[in-house]
């Protein structure tokens, strides 16, 4: 498979004694859906920040596609690279959700007509097309993330990074980004999609998780295999997926279940066959 981004060595502190990340080292392939997960503090943040160059690492370095990631690339390398940050209220740029989602292309100096159709066309495949004409303060958290979601996909980037964007959100946000992030993978095989999340059910359901442990990847693996130890999980202050729990209690009992079920409505599903 083809490398598309290879963190190599990274270590980064904000104090001159206290490393954050500690000799990190990773890559991500052309098109995975890679979740990286891990307790407060464990760097996951600070990790979402260097990879997009908010922060200049101490040590170490990132590629993308090769390119070393640098002052004299970032700008090339931006035009690869889109974020979903925590807050959707401090994303929302437009005054109205097609501003929003069409103020990347305006940069672009898209053509007027050709921007209308890309907005209608981006903003449909995240469910906000009836919503075009409506304010920022009438839309849910929700919603927000999603028209964020809608301005990126619209610039046809190869990289999303999705930066605890479902953190601020209630349980019903929460699953609307969790789905549209699968929607987003199916529709676009080869979009690579990387999701600092605390969102351990998002995580059961990616490619590949890494997790992130006092500064040092302390597994990086897919995620039947990352979640397969509840008490190790839990000596680092994380859960397993609630799904998996109930697959365990079923396999206590003697029911195996397909290893290919990763959400509750399969699990049902399977039961009720």
């Amino acid at each position: 498979m083809e490398k598309i981004i290879e963190v190599k060595n990274l270590t980064f502190g904000y104090e001159k004694y206290k490393k954050i990340l500690d000799d990190v080292s990773f890559y991500i392939n052309k098109g995975e859906y890679v979740t990286l997960i891990g307790h407060n503090g464990s760097g996951k943040s600070t990790l979402a920040k260097l990879l997009s160059y908010i922060l200049e690492p101490q040590k170490g370095k990132i590629y993308i596609e090769n390119e070393e990631l640098n002052e004299k690339t970032i700008k090339n390398i931006r035009n690869k690279i889109g974020i979903v940050f925590q807050n959707p209220d401090n994303q929302f740029i437009g005054s109205t959700v097609e501003d929003d989602i069409a103020f990347g292309l305006e940069n672009r100096n898209i053509e007027q007509k050709k921007m209308k159709e890309i907005v209608k066309e981006y903003s449909k495949k995240v469910g906000m097309d009836k919503f075009l004409a409506k304010e920022p303060e009438e839309l849910s958290g929700g919603q927000k993330q999603r028209v964020a979601i809608a301005g990126i996909l619209a610039l046809n980037l190869k990289i999303m990074i999705f930066d605890e964007a479902t953190s601020m959100l209630d349980p019903e946000g929460v699953e609307e980004i969790r789905n549209l992030i699968l929607k987003m993978k199916k529709e676009n095989p080869e979009l690579t999609v990387i999701s600092i999340t605390h969102d351990i059910e998002e995580a059961y359901l990616s490619d590949r998780v890494i997790i992130l442990n006092e500064g040092k990847v302390f597994k990086n693996d897919i995620p039947s295999n990352v979640f397969s130890n509840e008490e190790e999980m839990k000596k680092i202050n994380l859960d397993i997926p609630f799904v998996l729990k109930l697959k365990n209690r079923l396999k206590e009992k003697g029911i195996v279940v397909d290893e290919n079920i990763k959400t509750i409505e399969e699990l049902a599903r399977f039961i009720c066959r």
